[in-house]
């Protein structure tokens, strides 16, 4: 049992600043990525009203004899009238935005708690963001494959929603650990130290 604690006379040396700057780096290059990700869901979200809008689902399937072809038409217009392209681009293009003060907080390491805070607010928002776009889809893939009278398609389903939903938790998952063993490894220093019990000497 320890019965006393040691204080260090001299000043802890403080955490290393590249923890918070290792930090920026990986925020900015996700930053620059949701840029790219707000970008290209604006651009799919265009085309695909457009393409929907030239698209007269009776003249195509007139000469099909395949039942399911206004099936597979209407499911293609339902995808593209989602709401997910415009609000997944204004997902991304948040978190771009705010990746920008984080990794600069982050980098100059003047205010460790402002820099954090920040970082886990986009961290959250990262998470919101993904689990939003991967559910819309899900929804969108369930009702398709409702359509198709196939049995089998029930468990395709079931194994892409819980392949989709677990990837995109392993991801943040991983985010927040690393977030986290930032947060803990730029802790403030203190002076006092426990002393091992296993280096006591018995009297």
């Amino acid at each position: 049992m320890v019965e006393h604690l040691h204080v260090v006379p001299e000043k802890p040396q403080g955490p290393s600043p590249w923890w918070l700057k290792g930090g920026a780096i990986f925020i900015g290059i996700l930053g620059f990525s949701s840029l790219i990700g707000a970008i290209s869901l604006i651009i799919s979200g265009i085309f695909m009203n457009t393409m929907m809008d030239d698209i007269n689902a009776e003249e195509i399937c007139q000469d099909d004899p395949d039942p399911d072809c206004e099936v597979f038409i209407e499911s293609i217009t339902e995808i593209s009238q989602m709401p997910l392209w415009d609000i997944g681009a204004a997902f991304s293009a948040l978190l771009f935005i705010l990746s920008i003060p984080t990794a600069f907080l982050m980098w100059n390491a003047e205010d460790r708690d402002i820099a954090l805070k920040f970082a886990w607010t986009w961290v959250a928002i990262h998470a919101i963001s993904q689990l939003y776009i991967v559910h819309s889809y899900l929804t969108w893939m369930e009702e398709f494959y409702d359509s198709i009278p196939f049995d089998e398609m029930g468990w395709v389903s079931l194994f892409t929603s819980i392949s989709s939903y677990g990837s995109v938790l392993m991801c943040e998952l991983t985010l927040a650990a690393g977030l986290a063993l930032i947060s803990y490894q730029t802790r403030t220093p203190t002076k006092v130290e426990v002393p091992s019990a296993f280096h006591e000497k018995e009297v």
